[in-house]
């Protein structure tokens, strides 16, 4: 009788928590999967904001050095 009974309350417990591990399985394989498809994204954005810094402000320079030339 009490096994009947522990087994008609663990029954649910053990149902959520198979449930709940699946549900933690799929979002951290949903989690790696953004973010092997965004991280190289982010790099080269980062990389073009460099590059696109690095020229503006040589050509701000290379204008300030011609307009104060002796």
């Amino acid at each position: 009788m009490f096994q009947l009974l522990l087994m008609i309350y663990l029954l649910p417990v053990v149902i959520i928590a198979a449930l709940l591990i699946r549900f933690i399985r799929w979002l951290l394989s949903l989690t790696l999967r953004f973010t092997r498809w965004a991280v190289p994204r982010i790099f080269r954005l980062a990389v073009w904001l460099l590059m696109l810094g690095w020229y503006g402000g040589h050509f701000l320079w290379r204008y300030y050095r011609s307009r104060t030339a002796p």
